[in-house]
């Protein structure tokens, strides 16, 4: 489903949504996660991979042609969905299968797939409604039926959680994933909707997003099997959550010039991965209870990412250009590398692998 949603900003921009109300509806969608993670706390993968991809149609329809802004939002609600259905299952099913000595490069892995989708489908998606929105259309559809039947060869599994017992499973690195959390409104909010202020055809932006998922796939593929060897994934979050950081707030001095902005774009998508690849793998190590582990660690993701995002959508409604949220997101995810120095080499609380 990648294919037909992966240029649609360039098509709500179209519609005559503004970069606030865009902004807004990713702040929706996750609040539609949100909802289902409180309450849907049993359920099967099967069914749940069928329904975000279920959600993931529905949210393509209704944004084909948009008549007001709430139709925007319910439809950005509806694709928080598939956010819950898929991603705690499929980290479930991936991670249970995978020997713990091989856990940084089965992470890589994990993260290296979308990338390479992530080339392939913004630059064929953004040339097709370059010419012909419809086929795009056309084309996200039959997509899903195939991946519908798909679902079918997988492997079947049932998890049932409670939200106190999930939160709890993950005391050890909630803290992480929150900063996490509130820190990702960059990738998930700010960079991909203020690059519409730069860039508005569906190609040029295919091609944008072409560009960062390429720059991330050898170094995460490499940083994984490395990790596996030395099993001290931690000492690499030191600098990689400390240039993320610098590299954040530098977003305040330069948002206005596309050259920079892409370059600076570029250099957090190629660390992304990484850190994706290493602090989950972290999480996983540290909490072996994964059906526990997984939801409680969604859980505490997607409360940081509202908050990040609440405060991005302040800076888009106050400010002509973003500024201060740069500076914030920045500063709130340098207290990642310092609270991870103060837990293992100060009070000790923690031993992290």
């Amino acid at each position: 489903m990648k294919f037909g949603t992966s240029i649609l900003p360039t098509h709500f921009l179209a519609q005559h949504l503004s970069l606030q109300q865009i902004l807004f509806g990713t702040l929706f969608m996750l609040v539609g996660q949100m909802f289902l993670l409180v309450i849907l706390t049993t359920f099967s993968a099967k069914i749940s991979w069928r329904f975000a991809l279920f959600s993931a149609l529905v949210y393509i329809l209704f944004s084909v042609s948009i008549l007001n802004v709430y139709q925007f939002y319910f439809a950005s609600f509806i694709n928080g969905f598939g956010l819950f259905f898929f991603y705690i299952f499929y980290n479930i099913a991936h991670f249970e299968k995978t020997p713990k000595a091989q856990r940084g490069h089965s992470s890589a892995l994990m993260y290296i797939v979308p990338s390479i989708i992530g080339i392939i489908a913004p630059l064929l998606a953004g040339f097709i409604a370059q010419f012909n929105l419809t086929l795009l259309w056309i084309v996200s559809i039959f997509s899903f039926f195939i991946a519908f039947y798909i679902v079918k060869f997988q492997e079947d599994f049932k998890i049932s959680y409670s939200l106190k017992s999930a939160v709890s499973e993950v005391k050890a690195t909630r803290i992480f994933i929150f900063i996490e959390g509130i820190w990702e409104a960059m990738v998930i909010g700010i960079i991909p909707i203020f690059t519409l202020f730069f860039i508005k055809t569906p190609f040029n932006y295919g091609l944008f997003l072409t560009y960062l998922a390429a720059v991330s796939i050898i170094a995460n593929f490499s940083l994984g099997r490395l990790s596996d060897r030395l099993q001290k994934r931690t000492i690499f979050l030191y600098p990689l959550t400390i240039v993320m950081a610098l590299v954040t707030v530098s977003f305040s001095i330069v948002n206005a010039n596309i050259i920079t902005w892409i370059i600076l774009a570029g250099v957090i998508q190629f660390l992304l991965p990484l850190f994706w690849n290493i602090s989950t793998a972290m999480v996983v190590d540290v909490h072996p209870n994964l059906r526990l582990a997984i939801p409680g660690r969604e859980l505490i993701l997607a409360m940081g990412r509202i908050i990040g995002l609440v405060l991005a959508v302040l800076s888009f409604s106050f400010e002509k250009a973003p500024f201060y949220i740069f500076i914030i997101l920045g500063s709130i995810f340098l207290l990642y590398p310092a609270l991870l120095f103060w837990r293992t080499k100060i009070s000790k609380t923690y031993s992290y692998l």
